[in-house]
């Protein structure tokens, strides 16, 4: 994909680019199984709205590369308050060891993890919050793997505060965690809903107060 173009599925005003890769300076860490370029989904709409007040820096998982291109890392600038990391590593491990290369601060405000596949990512920052949104519930699904599961239980543990998606979700983590919230699917609601929305959850963002618990 060509990253000087915008993708079908973005906002008309990001004019994603690539920047040069150095470190600098984040409020946030997103870590996202969903591609920025994908389509416009749940963490684009909330990302985006979060990011009005804070610069984001949102790590995908690895992407596919030539092996002449192995550990390139590049980050690409959708606006002033975004930026998107893609490392050109094999495995999660390998993107954990050279990330923080590309972060000055040695604490970061927010954590916001779209999937326990990044949970040993906790490790590598000192977040002052730890925010875990659950859109797609491990446990419950009838293929889900004892290491998914684990990962899982870690998130939950080491979060201040656990957002879900769907109320069947919330029904099975509010047990599991003391601050859990059920915000619903917001991709067919209007951008004022939305801004709505995401100022529910700014209120819930910096309000939670060291709510890990152990699992």
């Amino acid at each position: 994909m060509d990253f000087n173009q915008p993708s079908l599925y973005l906002k008309p005003s990001f004019s994603p680019k690539k920047v040069e890769a150095k470190a600098a300076h984040y409020d946030m860490i997103v870590f996202s199984p969903l591609r920025w370029n994908f389509m416009y989904e749940r963490p684009h709409h909330i990302v985006s709205r979060l990011a009005k007040k804070r610069n984001v820096l949102f790590v995908e998982l690895p992407v596919d590369f030539h092996s002449k291109d192995e550990g390139q890392v590049d980050l690409i600038a959708i606006n002033d308050q975004i930026t998107v990391l893609q490392a050109k590593v094999a495995t999660l491990n390998e993107l954990r060891d050279i990330i923080s290369s590309y972060v000055t601060n040695e604490v970061v405000p927010f954590g916001l993890f779209f999937s326990p596949v990044f949970n040993s990512f906790i490790e590598v920052f000192t977040f002052d919050k730890v925010i875990y949104d659950c859109v797609n519930d491990p446990i419950a699904s009838a293929d889900a793997s004892f290491e998914m599961i684990e990962r899982e239980h870690h998130l939950i543990a080491e979060s201040d505060l656990v957002l879900t998606n769907e109320q069947k979700i919330y029904d099975s983590k509010y047990q599991d965690h003391p601050n859990v919230h059920c915000i619903k699917n917001i991709a067919e609601f209007s951008a004022a809903l939305l801004d709505r929305i995401t100022d529910r959850m700014e209120v819930l963002i910096r309000s939670c107060r060291n709510y890990g618990v152990r699992i």
